[in-house]
């Protein structure tokens, strides 16, 4: 792929990148839950991992005075293991099961002598199988997992611009591996007791202060295609009466959060320019509705 053909707004269409979906968000979620050996950062800061300019990197990872890295790469698409102390080895990503996945992987890591463990349950997943035991073949379709790849790097680069705006508490920008999505949130210090769903250990831990969040993901069986999100955390009092932009954005009540489906923005004459309209103007709508400081957001874009 050249520059002249790279396509940075691909289509995406919910049922054929599914099965390919299903297995990387599984696979990421392994990947992920070894960055639980990094030390804690509030909202998980610590553990997402970073978008590159071939996939996903885990960033380094420590392990017995030196540190590890295992990268995505989504152009040659292969899964690879770097070590400080010289081992290098990958596995190619193709159609397999969960659990070929899952064996590929701590082979991987034992070829590079890490002996690491991890919680073998996927992690907020409907009906979730433990990694060795999820032996069904999943079509891992190359084409499929670059496009979804390029959107994130698009909605990153956009997602960007939105984030330099905010004087506040906000982590990095990145892939959860949770919920298979990238984030941006954005934090104004107010703490919120953690109650009903939001007191198990993963989301207390992740909703534990007021925030606006924005996002982009590929769908779920409840929500048959890509679209970004966001939400205003606690939700104000007639949020989804506020005035949003663009034009195709809407409140879901059924989600509970503004929507803007991502063929909206890949069709549009300037997907930069609505996509950050949506971020820009749904941040808008909840910090005010909350009762934001609204110097918390730089006026104006960066020098």
């Amino acid at each position: 792929m050249t520059l002249t053909s790279y396509e940075p707004w691909p289509a995406l269409p919910y049922n054929e990148f599914k099965s390919t979906a299903y297995l990387l968000h599984r696979g990421v979620q392994m990947i992920g839950k070894l960055k639980l050996y990094t030390p804690f950062e509030p909202h998980w800061a610590n553990v997402i991992l970073w978008l590159t300019s071939r996939g996903f990197t885990s960033g380094p990872i420590p392990y017995k005075g030196g540190v590890f890295s295992i990268d995505l790469d989504l152009i040659n698409h292969q899964v690879i293991l770097t070590t400080c102390w010289g081992t290098i080895g990958q596995f190619a990503l193709e159609t397999m099961s969960v659990a070929q996945f899952a064996q590929r992987l701590f082979s991987l890591l034992h070829q590079g002598e890490i002996d690491l463990k991890i919680n073998l349950m996927p992690q907020e997943v409907s009906s979730p199988i433990p990694f060795d035991k999820d032996t069904e073949q999943r079509a891992y379709e190359h084409n499929l997992a670059n496009a979804w790849w390029r959107i994130l790097l698009s909605s990153y680069r956009v997602m960007q611009r939105y984030h330099a705006k905010f004087n506040g508490e906000t982590p990095p920008i990145g892939l959860m591996w949770g919920t298979f999505d990238l984030r941006d949130a954005r934090y104004n210090g107010q703490a919120i007791p953690a109650t009903g769903i939001n007191a198990g250990y993963i989301r207390r831990n992740a909703m534990d202060e007021a925030q606006v969040e924005v996002g982009w993901w590929h769908g779920n069986d409840d929500y048959q295609q890509p679209a970004y999100y966001s939400f205003t955390y606690p939700p104000p009092d007639k949020i989804e009466l506020a005035s949003i932009e663009p034009p195709a954005a809407r409140w879901d009540k059924t989600l509970g959060e503004f929507i803007l489906d991502y063929d909206a923005v890949r069709n549009s004459g300037n997907p930069d320019r609505d996509l950050l309209a949506f971020f820009e103007s749904t941040y808008q709508a909840g910090s005010r509705s909350a009762n934001w400081n609204p110097k918390l957001v730089t006026q104006g874009e960066p020098v």
